[in-house]
């Protein structure tokens, strides 16, 4: 079994100059895909790494429900007049949320084995990364087994930069952004700290507002930092050395 992105194939069809989109076209042209090109097989993941992805995502969507039914009971608050059985079940509806989060939290652990556990601690060893960063960076990349090289990486989280030079015209179009928003915004959180306990991110983050760069991009840039330096971690099997040189 191969899997391919439906992108590359949208792509590939317009390299072909298709112009027509029926189910016969389609069907065509992926076995014609499929013929030409150069594919890796697809390896699923392993059975606690898939319920760990599922339990992950299941957490993800509890916090934002439980951020959406926080924001709506703040803002009827300020309300002159209040309708208290609307307010009760407002808050019953956070803490039934709550207790599923806790829930969640304790069957982690269980999912965990020993390679995720040694992988975890290796990637904690990074300044600015915690135990939640570590356990959702390796189950979305099979501990980066599916990945050859960092900007592979990097281009997967959609927080590498993409440039558009041809001829005299050269600009910044901005990051490749995929669906791993979540773990963006929690790496883009985790580069705070960064900036402040780790001397590498640090050191590239003032070396880019030396150059006039704005805040926001030096720390996208410390977030795709992070990246490599999980990368090399995780595929090194050493703890993070501050002080590392090639």
């Amino acid at each position: 079994v191969y899997q391919i992105s439906p992108l590359t194939i949208k792509k590939y069809a317009e390299v072909k100059n298709v112009i027509s989109k029926t189910d016969d076209e389609d069907a065509k042209l992926i076995r014609d895909f499929g013929e030409k090109m150069e594919m890796s097989l697809y390896k699923p993941k392993k059975e606690n790494l898939e319920y760990l992805d599922q339990e992950l995502n299941l957490w993800q969507d509890l916090e934002q429900e439980k951020a959406r039914f926080s924001l709506k009971l703040k803002s009827l608050r300020q309300k002159a007049r209040l309708n208290e059985n609307v307010i009760k079940h407002y808050e019953s509806l956070i803490k039934g949320i709550e207790k599923n989060i806790e829930k969640l939290l304790k069957r982690l652990p269980k999912l965990e084995d020993e390679e995720l556990k040694d992988n975890k601690k290796l990637l904690k060893s990074i300044s600015g990364i915690g135990e939640k960063t570590s356990l959702l960076l390796l189950v979305a990349t099979n501990h980066f087994k599916d990945f050859g090289h960092p900007k592979s990486v990097s281009k997967y989280f959609g927080v590498a930069p993409r440039m558009y030079h041809s001829g005299n015209k050269k600009i910044t179009i901005g990051k490749c952004r995929t669906t791993k928003g979540h773990i963006r915004s929690i790496l883009y959180i985790c580069s705070w700290s960064a900036v402040k306990s780790n001397a590498q991110c640090k050191a590239l983050y003032e070396r880019i507002l030396e150059k006039g760069k704005c805040k926001k991009l030096a720390l996208m840039a410390v977030c795709n930092k992070l990246l490599r330096q999980a990368f090399g971690i995780i595929k090194s099997k050493q703890e993070y050395q501050p002080d590392f040189a090639k």
